[in-house]
């Protein structure tokens, strides 16, 4: 299992966690946005927003590097967000967490191999 969990925006490279706390911005359907604090260990889905919010049930969020701006939805899973795990200097992982407020699923994978966390429902919706 792996200890240390350093997460890295996958567009401009960025260190993405701080305080142990992944940090990213929000953007919702409603034009609203704003700073999302997670928990780095992929099974854990706590969270923090400033300013809170209240998600609906299945709401769909975007979510954004803090450092490039640029939307880290999956290009492979439409209702998931890519994120670079950093093991060591030569070993990375592709994590995959769901946009959608309330679908606890997360992945994480190198290649053919993906650990899976959360329910356990196909990726590919």
């Amino acid at each position: 299992m792996i200890n240390q969990y350093d997460y890295y925006c996958p567009k401009c490279k960025e260190k993405l966690n701080e305080n142990n706390k992944v940090i990213l911005n929000i953007d919702r359907i409603d034009s609203s946005n704003a700073k999302i604090f997670l928990d780095p260990k992929p099974h854990s889905y706590n969270l923090r927003c400033e300013p809170e919010i209240e998600f609906q049930k299945n709401e769909v969020v975007d979510f954004t590097c803090p450092h490039c701006n640029k939307n880290l939805q999956s290009d492979e899973y439409e209702k998931f967000v890519l994120i670079i795990l950093k093991v060591t200097d030569n070993v990375f992982f592709d994590v995959f967490f769901s946009r959608v407020y309330g679908d606890h699923r997360s992945y994480v994978g190198i290649e053919d191999f993906k650990e899976e966390y959360g329910d356990k429902i196909s990726t590919k919706e």
